[in-house]
């Protein structure tokens, strides 16, 4: 399965390696090429360094046209809904999870039907049910 993931957080540092070992093409997009240099030293993934975040353009090249899954891990809330929202309903990604830290952001997406998922301990089972749907 090609598996777009935006964000180079702890919480994509646990997933990742999972995905890889199960058999899906990986592609990881962030702002910081340094960690995007680590992770790629570390799991085979296809990095995709994002030079300015605002535009669209880096979804395109991390292929979000063929991307059967796409998780949005970064640290930031809104731009992590944002990107769920660009995938699902511009790019018709079939999977998107949407990482939040802020519990009533959580409550309020959560019933419009956004897959959302928070950092704690449950993280990796909840990231990779997305998969196995």
């Amino acid at each position: 399965m090609q598996v777009l993931i935006f964000g180079c957080t702890r919480q994509a540092d646990a997933l990742v390696p999972v995905l890889v070992h199960d058999g899906h093409h990986v592609t990881v997009m962030d702002t910081d090429s340094d960690r995007l240099a680590i992770m790629k030293r570390q799991t085979d993934i296809e990095p995709v360094w994002i030079a300015d975040p605002l535009m669209q353009d880096f979804l395109i090249e991390g292929k979000i046209e063929t991307a059967e899954a796409f998780y949005s891990l970064s640290d930031d809330d809104h731009k992590n809904l944002l990107l769920c929202q660009i995938a699902s309903e511009i790019y018709n990604v079939p999977r998107t999870m949407c990482l939040l830290s802020d519990p009533q952001l959580q409550a309020f997406y959560e019933p419009l039907g956004m897959r959302v998922i928070n950092a704690g301990r449950d993280f990796l089972n909840s990231a990779q049910e997305l998969i196995a749907r």
